[in-house]
């Protein structure tokens, strides 16, 4: 571990890092430590503006409403279905006219956030502008214009929604040299991400920006901090009352179990086939009628199976969309579906099965949410124990936030890893940064400013002069992706294979499979009908 020096003991940035013990370090390890050393951001140190306290920052970092990275464009909008039912929206800033091996910048918003949040697009701007480089952006689950579809919301380990969107990168732009910016609770989802997939990683290099590691920690800061527990925790919490009370019919198990896609059955008997490479396209023209009608019609078909006592038929055949928007079609219903997986042997569903006691929990805080006769809605804190909790598949609100923190997932990264905590952040306090695990990786460094808020780190003018009109973790973030230029282009990519229903995953990873769709799919699919009661018996 060592300190950067500045002009200003106040200003100085504590830099944690361990430099490798190898005797010759890997390429990665050494731009770590090169990094940490010789960073001229890191050096000039970070001041606050006069009267810009943490809690200023941190609503200013909200509130703030700086343009777009790049607009959004139809043609530049994809979107995915998850194994579980779950989907989302991804927004790319260049058309598929632009070369294949430009660097590709993942951003991932944090939380109350989606593709639109302004403190991302800040750090993408200057990336995508000045390194001609692709962003691409995703709501994570049911935020923005992206719908409940399954009963789970995002939360600190959701990692495998981040995993298919990285996998479908590797796929669309497969000599791209693939970059990841997690910010706030995105941070946390970014960090489990990388370090669950290890030496696999397709990634280059990551960003990790207000990161909320400890949810234990952060959740007694929020309930004991003045201005914490009167403004951000139910600020955070009602917008989240509002965003499922907007979803609801998204976490009625009722509705799941008719609309879910089934890309792992139980028992299939399938002959292998071949690992998938790109995503194949069908032009419109050379597909044949049956797979052209709309999901509505296959889900009259699944509501009379059901009723009838029988279980349904596989409903969506095995085409793959294509991958441009404008030509895609979405998976489409067949009665005489054939869909095929890599091996006879294929892995047990990624997806965990609700017991009573969990569908009970999430009901009851369903209601509670929803319900017409609260004055007040919950406070964050208690939505998460409460109702994240459940949809987590979790009874006990602290087991819950020991296993979704990052804390421990440090030590297992394996790709260089920049992450940026302020010290006085009201919602992951200095005193609980795991300053000990970031030791552990030699291809981690943590840069500490004293004060900056969370998402915050608003510049003085002379400071401005000197770097540009931007926050202090956006040019500090900007130096960090520079520094790692000079790696290798491209990580190993992961070996693609097939599931049912026209899903793909990364070898041994599952629990990522997905399929590109079309907003009209998911609408038509998931708006809820009234479903005939099955018959017992």
């Amino acid at each position: 571990m060592f300190t950067s020096s500045s002009k200003s003991s106040s200003h100085t940035i504590e830099v944690i890092h361990r430099p490798s013990s190898r005797p010759v370090p890997q390429p990665k390890e050494q731009v770590v430590t090169d990094f940490a050393k010789n960073s001229t951001v890191l050096k000039d140190g970070y001041k606050a503006p006069f009267g810009y306290n943490r809690n200023l920052q941190t609503i200013l970092s909200s509130l703030t409403r700086d343009p777009r990275a790049f607009p959004s464009h139809p043609d530049r909008t994809y979107h995915l279905e998850f194994a579980d039912g779950g989907n989302t929206r991804i927004e790319v800033s260049v058309g598929d006219d632009a070369p294949d091996d430009l660097p590709t910048y993942i951003g991932v918003h944090g939380m109350a956030g989606d593709v639109n949040a302004p403190y991302l697009h800040e750090i993408l701007a200057s990336l995508i502008r000045d390194r001609c480089a692709r962003g691409v952006v995703f709501n994570l689950r049911g935020c923005g214009d992206s719908s409940a579809t399954s009963p789970a919301l995002h939360h600190g380990g959701s990692t495998s929604d981040l995993g298919a969107v990285i996998t479908w990168v590797t796929m669309k732009w497969p000599k791209s040299k693939i970059n990841v910016i997690g910010t706030s609770l995105g941070g946390v989802i970014t960090a489990k991400t990388i370090g669950q997939w290890g030496d696999s990683c397709p990634v280059s290099a990551v960003a990790l920006v207000s990161p909320v590691y400890d949810f234990t920690a952060s959740s007694k800061a929020m309930e004991t901090q003045f201005v914490s527990r009167t403004v951000f925790n139910p600020a955070v919490g009602a917008h989240y009352a509002k965003l499922v009370k907007k979803n609801k019919d998204g976490f009625d198990f009722e509705h799941w179990a008719h609309t879910r896609p089934t890309p792992f059955p139980p028992s299939p008997l399938l002959p292998p086939l071949p690992p998938l490479l790109p995503f194949p396209a069908f032009p419109d023209q050379e597909l044949s009628r049956e797979f052209l009608p709309f999901a509505q019609g296959a889900r009259k078909d699944s509501i009379m199976s059901s009723s009838s006592g029988t279980a349904p038929p596989s409903l969506f055949s095995s085409v793959a969309s294509a991958s441009t928007p404008g030509s895609s079609l979405p998976p489409t219903p067949s009665a005489n579906s054939t869909s095929f997986c890599l091996s006879s042997a294929p892995p047990s569903s990624p997806i965990h099965a609700h017991t009573a006691e969990i569908k009970a929990a999430l009901a009851k805080s369903l209601r509670k949410i929803t319900s017409g006769r609260r004055i007040l809605p919950q406070t964050l804190t208690k939505f998460s124990k409460g109702f994240v909790v459940a949809t987590a598949h979790y009874l006990s609100g602290d087991e819950f936030m020991v296993d979704t923190s990052a804390v421990n997932d440090l030590p297992n990264i394996r790709v260089p890893c920049l992450a940026i905590n302020c010290a006085d952040d009201p919602l992951m306090p200095g005193e609980h940064l795991p300053r000990s695990q970031a030791m552990e990786s030699p291809f981690v460094v943590m840069a500490v400013p004293k004060k900056g808020g969370h998402l915050g780190t608003f510049t003085t003018k002379w400071w401005k002069k000197q770097h540009g009109n931007r926050r202090y973790h956006t040019a500090l973030v900007e130096e960090w992706f520079k520094a790692n230029e000079t790696l290798e282009q491209l990580r190993p990519r992961p070996r693609i294979l097939h599931a049912q229903q026209g899903f793909v995953y990364p070898e041994g990873h599952p629990q990522m499979a997905f399929r590109e769709t079309t907003a009209v799919y998911l609408k038509l699919k998931y708006t809820r009908p009234i479903y005939p009661k099955s018959r017992s018996g």
